[in-house]
């Protein structure tokens, strides 16, 4: 199958934004249920300010979604299917990758 250049672009940025090392941690902590920025920083190690960025690169991927949920924001995962052990991520056009939890 052919694809456009923009399917293309698409899928290469949701493939870059899986591979960089917070992001990869902000996927697993979130194959266990949706969590807050917060929450998020916390399981990262890592500030409020730059777990932000990287959900800003992930959801400008498609990679992740959020809802309020009063005063806050909860991030999900989008396409995301979970084992014991493995998470199964897939891009709307088919792109798929599995991800270690364990």
């Amino acid at each position: 199958m052919k694809r456009s250049v923009e399917e293309l672009r698409s899928e290469s940025d949701w493939l870059a934004a899986i591979g960089e090392p917070t992001r990869l941690t902000i996927i697993r902590t979130l194959a266990i249920g949706e969590k807050t920025v917060t929450e998020l920083a916390k399981a990262c190690k890592s500030e409020v300010v730059n777990v932000s960025h990287h959900l800003g690169v992930m959801r400008a991927a498609g990679l992740v979604k959020c809802d309020r949920d009063g005063r806050f924001m909860r991030y999900s995962l989008l396409g995301a299917s979970a084992t014991a052990t493995e998470l199964e991520l897939t891009h709307p056009l088919g792109v798929r990758t599995t991800i270690p939890l364990v």
